[in-house]
């Protein structure tokens, strides 16, 4: 007889975001600037430094666990103690499965914590545009210039911090889960960090069927404009013909394939920082 199929694993990010905010109860809205929430050093400690070991374990394919305290207060005001394991790489992964809590702790992949950290992320992204600051994550960084972004967001007739959201959201793997992420722009992302033709085809074509599972069009007109605003290759230029092979295999690709939009699921209010007005919050500090 032969065994029966298990069904496939379907990761809910949605329901991750809620099972984090029983832990870090403040990852739903950055109020100030000036007092970081808890959820927000998570955030950076995720993207400008667990980042870093991930890689260099990775490449040394060495096992390596982070541990990170979260202590928070709840609404009644008592004080919360939790911890996030985060797996940054393993030589060994175990099955894909959807995030838990178990006795106050949560284990994350470095890929999960990586997509809450960008969400927050993006929360105080309109707190540093109005400072007249712009900080890309690493991997938007490594596509885009942040000296470009103000002409690009001109040219694409959109407010700044929108396209800072997007970009950084968009460069993000997996970054079809974000709320602000683009199709266009990580198919441009693609063009400046897969240089395999025949690897980057197929990643284009995937990665246009998940972005129009979750919603996300892919606008041609927007993703010439971001093609133009990549940063240049060290090595050598990119060439005319190669950004017009690119352009060619997109429309190649059957837009309307037969996948559909994933039924949306409820989403936990997130407040961005452009829309507080009034008195700020105070987070406990870890």
């Amino acid at each position: 007889m032969s065994e029966t199929a298990k069904p496939k694993f379907i990761f809910d990010f949605q329901k991750l975001i809620k099972t984090f905010t029983e832990i870090c109860p403040d990852f739903c809205a950055e109020p100030s600037y000036a007092n970081a929430t808890v959820s927000r050093r998570f955030a950076e400690q995720v993207i400008f430094e667990y980042s870093k070991e991930a890689k260099e374990a990775k490449a040394k394919n060495l096992d390596e666990i982070q541990r990170m305290s979260l202590q928070t207060k709840n609404a009644q005001g008592y004080l919360i103690k939790n911890r996030v394991t985060i797996v940054l790489h393993t030589r060994n992964p175990a099955p894909p499965n959807q995030p838990s809590l178990v006795d106050g702790n949560l284990e994350l992949t470095f890929k999960q914590a990586s997509l809450l950290a960008v969400a927050k992320y993006c929360q105080l992204v309109p707190h540093l545009v109005q400072r007249d600051e712009i900080v890309l994550t690493p991997l938007a960084g490594a596509v885009f210039a942040k000296e470009d972004m103000p002409q690009l967001a001109r040219v694409l007739n959109e407010p700044l911090a929108e396209l800072v959201m997007a970009i950084i959201s968009s460069c993000q793997t997996d970054g079809y889960y974000l709320e602000h992420s683009r199709c266009e722009i990580a198919l441009a992302a693609l063009i400046k960090t897969v240089s395999d033709l025949k690897m980057r085809a197929s990643l284009v074509k995937k990665t246009i069927k998940m972005y129009k599972l979750y919603g996300k069009e892919f606008d041609m007109r927007r993703f010439q404009i971001c093609i133009r605003f990549l940063k240049p290759n060290s090595s050598s230029n990119r060439s005319s013909n190669d950004i017009e092979q690119i352009c060619s295999s997109v429309m190649a690709i059957d837009l309307k394939a037969d996948s559909k939009p994933v039924r949306p699921m409820p989403k936990p209010k997130m407040t961005c920082a452009a829309n507080f007005s009034g008195k700020t919050l105070q987070s406990n500090k870890k």
